[in-house]
């Protein structure tokens, strides 16, 4: 089981989670974005969710291994044949962003077992009301 401290906690729950649409966009857990629930209805998805692979348990790897680790998520969302757009979360009062994908209607059991097997502390789940948040896994 991983454990997340309050810090890490708050780095996540303040974060700004970007999708790399045209224009991009920005959502806060907690916080409904309605262009979120356009973006879910574009793809007549019922939900979506923000999964990352790298820096596994918030350890720092480097940009090659990372990298790989996305590349290998990738590919599970490619065999899955569900839809996906690349996304990130940062938060630049910590110093810090992740790589992610945002991908739609994934089990979210499918979405928990992948995020424990690339050893990740959350991941964000999007509802249709286009109101994130995330889900620790500890």
């Amino acid at each position: 089981m991983l454990t997340t401290d309050a810090a890490q906690r708050a780095i996540y729950e303040s974060a700004d989670y970007v999708i790399d649409d045209d224009p991009p966009i920005v959502f806060q857990i907690g916080s409904v974005h309605h262009g979120l629930g356009l973006l879910l209805a574009s793809f007549n998805a019922q939900s979506a969710c923000l999964l990352a692979a790298g820096n596994p348990r918030g350890q720092i790897l480097s940009d090659d291994d990372n990298l790989d680790r996305r590349m290998q998520l990738l590919s599970k969302v490619e065999q899955a044949r569900l839809n996906y757009f690349v996304a990130r979360a940062e938060n630049a009062q910590q110093f810090w962003a992740q790589d992610s994908y945002l991908i739609f209607d994934i089990d979210p059991l499918d979405a928990n077992r992948w995020a424990r097997e690339f050893d990740q502390l959350a991941w964000v789940d999007i509802p249709s009301s286009g109101c994130a948040a995330l889900i620790w896994l500890d």
